[in-house]
Parts: structure tokens; sequence; C-alpha cells
């Protein structure tokens, strides 16, 4: 008998439950007004609460907004940057493609005035201090390099082949300590030696003092090498001295070739 009349008592609260969910239905959808305003008084209700929960962390939400726009203009900006670094290679790979075109022209230019076989070749290191000034080629015997051949550029002779390898070689510049090249000015004809020293100045050596030299005169490889041809052009004459109890005279050449700016060169091959 208990056991009936709980179940009576769940099935008329299920039947209750059933005819307050069929009225609210039925209030909201036939009485709209009166569901909004409800709403309408919860939110006023509301409103004194939400404006001072909106004071309080409008300052934290404009914060973390401001963190989350610096992150995207961060990223905006590394993006340009790096769309700034590409066109700025691009415009270097240009510029370098342009010089490298130029300086091939020229050496072109130089290979078609003289006579002479040459191998072109580029500078890939340098070795510069008091005791040697020479620099390194990306060609050697494999392209018929070999020792004590004359290497030039558009502007002029600039050294001799030290050392060659299968691959690469090595140039003793005429600013070298070691280096000695004979030489011809041009107007005089006079032949002297042409040394270089250990603060990378070029001197024409063993000119008696009785000679006539003048500044701004061009001194020019002599004939008498035997493997770099005459009449290749070195320098011009920037100095001259007569020191007390000397028999020569001190003479100062500059040369044509910057020899801290060497990138194209040729090697000459056969004179």
């Amino acid at each position: 008998m208990v056991f009936l009349n709980k179940k009576f008592r769940n099935i008329v609260v299920f039947v209750v439950i059933i005819v307050l969910c069929i009225i609210v239905i039925t209030v909201s959808f036939r009485n709209l007004d009166f569901v909004n305003n409800i709403k309408s008084n919860i939110l006023d209700f509301f409103k004194p609460v939400q404006e001072k929960v909106f004071t309080a962390f409008s300052p934290v939400i404009g914060f973390f907004n401001g963190i989350r726009d610096y992150i995207n203009l961060r990223g905006k900006y590394l993006k340009l940057q790096e769309e700034n670094a590409a066109l700025r290679q691009k415009y270097v790979d240009n510029i370098n493609l342009q010089i490298e075109n130029s300086s091939l022209r020229e050496l072109l230019k130089l290979k078609e005035r003289n006579d002479y076989k040459t191998i072109a070749g580029k500078v890939i290191g340098y070795n510069q201090s008091n005791w040697q000034s020479e620099v390194i080629l990306n060609i050697g015997k494999n392209e018929g390099v070999e020792e004590g051949m004359g290497v030039i550029n558009e502007s002029g002779l600039l050294g001799v082949v030290k050392i060659s390898g299968d691959k690469s070689c090595t140039v003793r510049l005429l600013n070298d300590p070691q280096s000695n090249i004979g030489c011809r000015i041009l107007t005089s004809r006079i032949l002297g030696i042409l040394e270089g020293d250990s603060e990378g100045h070029l001197f024409l050596r063993h000119i008696p003092k009785d000679l006539n030299i003048f500044l701004g005169d061009i001194i020019m490889t002599s004939e008498y090498s035997e493997d770099i041809p005459g009449g290749i052009i070195i320098g011009r004459i920037k100095y001259v001295e007569e020191r007390m109890g000397e028999a020569y005279q001190e003479i100062e050449v500059e040369p044509f070739v910057d020899f801290k700016n060497l990138e194209y060169v040729m090697v000459i091959r056969e004179k």
C-alpha cells in the first residue's frame, strides 16, 4: 500500500512539471511583452554591478588588447623587415652582377688589345701583412697557370704567380717586400727594377743620379722579362729624391692597380 502511494505521488509530480512547462512555453509565445519585461527588469537590476565591473576591468582589458595589437604590429613589422631585406639583397645582387659584367667586359677588352693569351680568374682570398702582400685566385694548373706568370687587370700589371696548385694559385703582388719586376720608364726608356716594401709602397730602383726623372712619367714592364710581356702599364712616378752619399735616386711609383680592391684578373699564359 505504501509503495502504491509513493508511485502515485511521483506520477502527480511528473504531471505537474509537464503542465508547468506547457504553461511557460504558452506564455512565452503568446505574450512576448511579458518576457521582455522580465528581461528588462533583470538588466536594470544588474546595471550598477555591470558598470562597476566594466570600470574596474577596462584598464586590464585595454592592457591585454594593447598586447594583442603590439604582437600583431610586431608580426607585421618583422614581415616588412624580411621583405625589405629580400629587396636589398636583390638590389645588391643586381649591382654585383652589373659590376661583374662590367669588370669582365673590361678584361675582355684588355684581352682583345693584346696579342698574348690569358686565363681569367677571380680573387678568393688575401694574405696581407708587413711581410707579404698576396692574393689567392680560383684557377690553377688545371687551367694552365704556372709559377712566374704575370697577372693583370684592366688597370695594368698587379703581380706574379708565386705558387700554383691544381685548382688555385697564390699571386705575389707588386707591393710585396719580396717583389721585383724589370720595368722601363715610358718617355726616357730608362730601365730599372720595381720593388715593394714592408709598408706596401713601390719604388723604382737602380736609377743613377745623373739621369733626369720627371714626376708623372709612366712606368711599364720591360721587354726583357722571361714570362711577362713588355709594355704593360704599372703606374706613374710619384716622388723623386736625391739622397746624399747614395749613387741612385729614391723614386716612388704610384700603381694604377688598387691592390685593396681586386676582384677579377687575368693570368698571362703566353707572351
